[in-house]
């Protein structure tokens, strides 16, 4: 189910920036694409209703196969429609209809993980889990790219989505088989629920963690697409990036699986976070030669797939330990949101600060001001770093200083 859920979104969310970008975008328009990641999650409220009647796996069974219908408009869209403000309109509102839909099933997807994962071997399960994945993820982009080309008109997209569609319909019929513990009892509403989620002061930790960082990312991350692109980095190109990505989680989710397991999630998450705030600073070497370009970009997506999926392990294994079995299914979600209000601040104020300082063409000390913005921004990431030192079991879990003398002994 998690394979096809990857390759799936490689179809329909990856390349979303690049099909807007095809029918005439603006970056405002990107950032508010990076928006509507974080509102759908507003559909969460309707999964923490339906789950204690349908179950968790059918949840997300219907929930996948409905969100296809939404995909069947953008591959109308594209194969028929013409580049235009409208066009544009209509794609950010069929995207996040796709995603609001899947959300409703997601809203159970923390808990099924719970249910069929033991916690000592929590971070063994996560990276195989993420492992394969990462390799569909890495395979798929490739051809993507290959398909695409350098500069695709928006009709070249049509039938990635309708591949898209296909491996909807077979994720919701997976979804059908996976194991899962039966809901906790509801006396609350989804809003109680999510209430007394909050008041847990290691769930309010994580929270908070979660809408820094997220602020922070969508700030920043939503608009690399534009640089590299305003940079020479073709569609291609871009696409392949998701694949060295994925390469830089495939080879080193292992280490960071046995590190989460045998240290906690502490160490993994200082080193992470505060190595991605480090290689912000790269954003001031950006190249404009082409070979250069493409060099500099590789090497960057690859340093980020080893980070995040470190981040995102020690982080998953985080919210297992902060999250009670008897408010399972709020518990995890109250996270999520808190992320998701991170987001969307940071998806419509970076969209419309990145914008700006592209029209204006300012330049700082010598850089210019939109790489300038984005350095800035993946800098202050040390903030979400200084955060994870109220999550739970941080004080148990050995230091990153600790972890390394070990290592080396």
């Amino acid at each position: 189910m998690a394979v096809l859920g990857a390759v799936g979104d490689t179809f329909v969310s990856s390349v979303a920036p690049l099909f807007i970008l095809a029918l005439g975008s603006t970056p405002l328009y990107i950032g508010l694409l990076a928006t509507t990641e974080h509102i759908q999650k507003i559909a969460r409220f309707v999964g923490i209703r339906l789950v204690s009647h349908t179950g968790k796996g059918r949840l997300m069974a219907g929930s996948r196969a409905l969100a296809v219908l939404p995909v069947f408009g953008l591959t109308v869209l594209a194969l028929w429609g013409t580049p235009s403000l409208y066009a544009i309109l209509i794609a950010l509102i069929l995207i996040a209809a796709r995603e609001f839909i899947r959300q409703v099933g997601n809203t159970v997807w923390w808990a099924l993980i719970q249910d069929n994962t033991a916690g000592d071997a929590f971070g063994t399960f996560m990276a195989r889990l993420r492992v394969r994945q990462r390799w569909a993820s890495l395979v798929v982009p490739i051809l993507v790219g290959w398909y695409l080309g350098t500069s695709p008109v928006h009709g070249r997209f049509g039938w990635l989505f309708v591949a898209g569609i296909v491996t909807g319909l077979m994720g919701a019929y997976w979804s059908l088989g996976v194991r899962e513990g039966k809901p906790a009892s509801q006396t609350q509403g989804a809003f109680g629920q999510l209430s007394r989620a909050f008041r847990l002061p290691r769930v309010a930790w994580l929270a908070a963690f979660m809408s820094t960082y997220q602020l922070l990312y969508a700030a920043a991350g939503s608009m690399w697409v534009v640089a590299l692109s305003n940079h020479g980095l073709g569609a291609m190109a871009f696409v392949w990036m998701g694949s060295l990505a994925a390469l830089g989680q495939v080879i080193s989710l292992s280490v960071w699986g046995r590190l989460v397991d045998v240290h906690g999630p502490r160490s993994t998450l200082s080193l992470t976070l505060l190595s991605k705030a480090a290689i912000g600073l790269a954003w001031l070497t950006l190249p404009t030669e082409s070979t250069p370009l493409h060099i500099w970009a590789g090497l960057f997506y690859l340093a980020w797939g080893v980070l995040d999926g470190g981040q995102n392990l020690a982080r998953s294994r985080a919210m297992m330990d902060a999250v009670p079995n008897d408010n399972q299914v709020a518990g995890f979600n109250a996270i999520m949101y808190a992320g998701s209000l991170g987001g969307i601040v940071g998806g419509v104020g970076g969209g419309w600060a990145f914008g700006y300082l592209v029209d204006t063409d300012a330049y700082w000390q010598g850089y210019p001001a939109e790489l300038v913005y984005l350095t800035s921004l993946q800098v202050l990431l040390v903030i979400s770093y200084f955060l994870t030192r109220k999550l739970t079991g941080y004080n148990e879990n050995q230091s990153t200083r600790e972890v390394l003398r070990s290592g080396l002994k």
